[in-house]
C-alpha cells in the first residue's frame, strides 16, 4: 500500500480529530472577517472620498456642473435642483414670507413717494398763486417830541396814549405789514406789550437809532425768512442801519422782500439834507433793485422820504418800481397829482390797488398811507 495515500483505517480517527478542532477554527475565522469588515470600512469610505475630491479637483468641469444645478434651484427655496433646500423643510414657506414683506414695503415706499409728490406740487402751485394784504407806512412821532422838553405843541398827547391810537388805526384798517418811523424805544415797548400779534424787526437788536426803523407784520399772515440791514446816510451824513426783511406767506408760501426807511429832512437843527437825501435814495433803489434781480421775490418799501416828486422819479425812472400812489413807470417821470412824502412803492409783480391817507388825529402829525398790495401770479 502506498503509505502516501492513507487507508480508511487510518483515516478515520484523524478526521475526528480535525473535526474536533473545525468549529472553533470557522468561529475564529467569521470573527476575524467580521472585524477586518467593520474596521476596514471607514477606512475604505476615506480613502474613496479622497479619490472622489482629487477626482473632482481634476476636473473643474464636474464644479461646474454642480454650481448650476445649484443655481438652479428656485430664490424661494423650493429646490428644483437635485440638492435640498439649505433653509431646511420650512426654507419655501420662509422666503415666501420675506418675498411678501419685501413687496409690503416696496408698496408703502412708492405710496409715501405719491403723497410726498403730490405735497410739493401743491405747495409749488401755491407759491405761485396770487396773494393779498394790506401794507403801510406810517411815521408815529417820536416820543422825544412830545415828551419834557419836546418841541411839538401840546396838542399831541405824550406817547402812550398816541401808541394805542396808532395800534387802533392799524387794527381798524386792517393792516398787514407796516414801516415806522420815529418808532422810538418807548414807543417798540408799548407797541411789543400792546400789540402782540404783530412782530417785529430789527426791535432793538440794533440798539436806539435803529429802533426807529421797524418792520411790523402780522404773525398770522406773515413769518420771517430773513432779514438783513442797509447803512443809508441820515442828517449830517452819519449812517444809520435800516431794515430789509424777507416774508413768507403763512398760508401760500409765497415770499416778497420789504424794506423801510427814513431819509432826513431840512430842518433848521438838521440844516439841509438834499445831498444826503440824495445819496439814500441812490443807495436804496439800486440795493433793492439788484435784490429783485437777484432772486426773483418782488420787492415793497415803506417810508417817510421827506420829498415827492423826486423821489418819485428817484424810484420809478429804473422801469422797476412803481408808486401805490399811481404815476408813470419808467424814464418819462410822471408823479400822480397829490403826493405825500410817506410813500409805498413796489417792484414788478406787486400790484396796488386802494390807496389810502388816513387821518391819524391826534396820534401823529402824520396820516398813515395804506394800499392793498397783491403779489401776482409767479412765472
Amino acid at each position: 500500500m502506498n503509505p502516501s495515500t492513507p487507508s480508511p483505517s487510518t483515516r478515520g480517527p484523524q478526521w475526528r480529530r480535525v473535526s474536533l478542532w473545525a468549529v472553533p477554527v470557522a468561529l475564529l475565522l467569521v470573527g476575524a472577517i467580521v472585524w477586518a469588515s467593520f474596521f476596514s470600512g471607514p477606512r475604505h469610505s476615506a480613502s474613496t472620498a479622497e479619490q472622489s475630491s482629487s477626482e473632482r479637483a481634476q476636473d473643474p468641469a464636474t464644479d461646474d456642473a454642480q454650481a448650476d444645478d445649484g443655481a438652479s434651484e428656485e430664490p424661494d427655496g423650493s429646490g428644483k435642483g437635485n440638492g435640498a433646500s439649505p433653509e431646511g423643510p420650512g426654507g419655501s414657506t420662509d422666503g415666501r414670507k420675506a418675498t411678501t414683506a419685501l413687496d409690503r414695503s416696496l408698496k408703502r415706499f412708492r405710496a409715501a413717494q405719491r403723497r410726498l409728490a403730490a405735497r410739493v406740487s401743491q405747495q409749488l402751485e401755491e407759491r405761485t398763486q396770487p396773494v393779498t394784504f394790506r401794507v403801510a407806512t406810517f411815521n408815529v412821532l417820536g416820543d422825544s417830541h412830545t415828551g419834557p422838553g419836546g418841541n411839538k405843541p401840546a396838542f399831541y398827547p405824550d406817547a402812550s396814549p398816541r401808541m394805542d391810537m396808532a395800534i387802533a388805526t392799524l387794527r381798524n384798517n386792517g393792516v398787514d405789514v407796516v414801516g415806522f418811523q420815529e418808532f422810538e424805544s418807548t414807543q417798540h415797548n408799548m407797541f411789543a406789550s400792546r400789540a402782540g400779534e404783530y412782530s417785529l424787526y430789527p426791535g432793538l437788536s440794533l440798539g436806539t437809532k435803529s429802533v426807529r426803523f421797524n418792520i411790523a407784520w402780522r404773525s398770522a399772515v406773515f413769518s420771517l425768512v430773513e432779514a438783513h440791514t442797509l447803512s443809508v446816510p441820515y442828517a449830517g451824513g452819519s449812517r444809520i442801519e435800516m431794515p430789509v426783511v424777507l416774508l413768507e406767506s403763512t398760508a401760500t408760501g409765497r415770499r416778497a422782500w420789504f424794506a423801510n426807511f427814513h431819509n432826513p429832512a431840512d430842518t433848521p437843527s438838521l440844516g439841509n439834507n438834499g445831498r444826503w437825501r440824495a445819496e439814500g435814495a441812490a443807495l436804496e433803489v439800486a440795493h433793492l433793485t439788484a435784490l429783485h434781480a437777484e432772486d426773483g421775490y418782488p420787492v415793497i418799501v415803506t417810508g417817510d422820504f421827506n420829498e415827492r416828486s423826486e423821489i418819485f422819479c428817484r424810484f420809478t425812472a429804473g422801469g422797476v418800481f412803481s408808486a401805490a400812489a399811481g404815476g408813470s413807470t419808467g424814464a418819462a417821470c410822471a408823479p400822480p397829482p397829490s403826493m405825500q412824502v410817506d410813500w409805498i412803492f413796489g417792484s414788478t409783480g406787486v400790484a396796488f390797488d386802494g390807496y389810502a391817507v388816513t387821518d391819524t388825529g391826534r396820534a401823529s402829525d402824520h396820516a398813515m398811507v395804506q394800499a392793498q398790495a397783491t403779489l401776482t401770479e409767479a412765472q
